[in-house]
């Protein structure tokens, strides 16, 4: 397929998105919703044990850009997904322990997107999904690709969560 004919396919779906998108935003609007898009850059320090890629427990320190969509509900709820993008510079992690990890020998650098879904029903029920993925580079060259996936259920308050999950997983370049 021609550059131009795949340049044309993209801007017809595009623009049949757009014309998708438009009726849920004219009934969040009319439902008393209120949207707002926040972008920000943040300090962030990673701590993960036993990591997929290395097998140790690593740590680092990076700045973050942060892409917040907030959807507050007229009932209390709120709807939140956040893009982030970044590049963390990891090593591996020595104690005393994940509340105050010491950086050690430098493993690798990870460059990742997260995507992150925040569902909040004004009655604390709802979910909380979290996908990280990127190439980490090795000190000789070599790269993997590195993932990570957390997701939590939430309960009715009090109860505790009924679902809690994490997988981290590595595959090779």
């Amino acid at each position: 397929m021609s550059r131009l004919a795949r340049t044309l396919i993209s801007a017809a779906l595009m623009a049949l998105v757009g014309v998708l998108a438009l009726p849920a935003l004219g009934t969040a609007a009319s439902t008393g919703a209120t949207q707002t898009v926040r972008t920000f850059t943040e300090e962030v320090d990673w701590f993960a044990g036993d990591d997929a890629c290395t097998g140790l427990a690593v740590t680092g320190s990076n700045i973050e850009s942060v892409t917040q969509y907030l959807t507050f509900t007229s009932n209390g709820g709120v709807h939140e997904r956040e893009e982030i993008q970044g590049s963390v510079d990891l090593y591996e992690a020595n104690g005393p322990g994940p509340w105050d990890p010491q950086p050690g020998a430098f493993v690798g650098t990870w460059t990742y997107r997260i995507t992150i879904s925040d569902q909040a029903p004004p009655d604390g029920q709802g979910s909380t999904s979290w996908l990280a993925s990127g190439r980490i580079t090795f000190p000789d060259g070599s790269s993997a690709l590195r993932q990570v996936l957390f997701h939590i259920t939430w309960q009715k308050a009090p109860e505790p969560p009924k679902l809690v999950f994490g997988k981290s997983i590595c595959s090779a370049a």
